[in-house]
């Protein structure tokens, strides 16, 4: 009985660890290269649901709780006919941040870090790139609340930043 009792507990332990890390750092970089149909399947087969469209920025973005991830679709500002695909991973749990960042800085090489200061809100930014892809992983704070927020974003080395 008392190993059941364990096994509980730790399985809910997991469960609660584990909820803000849906994709690892190679399954959103797998999705970028994707066509929106795959990538609408990937993300509905774990769990998330469409929740809206920007149409700014060209992106459908889905939900999973606190969890969003959206598929953006760039284009070039008129020197080239380049069309980039962003995909962006944004949650509130600091330790999946630390290991989706892990993964980053193991297998890319280091660009550079930028703090940006708005009125109410505040970030971090540390960019990673290789011969395919940028990498951007954000820490964001806003004044009027102590929990920050983070963002992954991985698109084309062409695209600007």
């Amino acid at each position: 009985m008392k190993k059941i009792a364990f096994l509980v507990i730790l399985s809910i332990s997991f469960c609660s660890v584990s909820f803000a890390q849906d994709f690892s750092f190679d399954e959103l970089a797998k999705l970028r290269k994707t066509k929106f149909p795959e990538f609408e399947t990937e993300v509905h087969k774990k769990g998330y649901e469409m929740e809206h469209l920007e149409y700014n920025e060209r992106c459908t973005v889905y939900r999973k709780g606190d969890n969003v991830i959206s598929y953006c679709h760039y284009y070039d500002d008129g020197n080239s006919y380049h069309s980039h695909v962003a995909i962006k991973f944004e949650f509130k749990d600091k330790a999946s941040y630390e290991k989706l960042k892990a993964q980053v800085v193991a297998g890319m090489t280091y660009y550079k870090t930028r703090l940006r200061r708005y009125t109410h809100q505040h970030y971090m930014e540390h960019i990673y790139v290789n011969d395919a892809i940028t990498v951007h992983l954000y820490d964001i704070t806003f004044d009027d609340d102590n929990k920050p927020y983070f963002e992954i974003e991985i698109k084309s080395i062409y695209a600007a930043y």
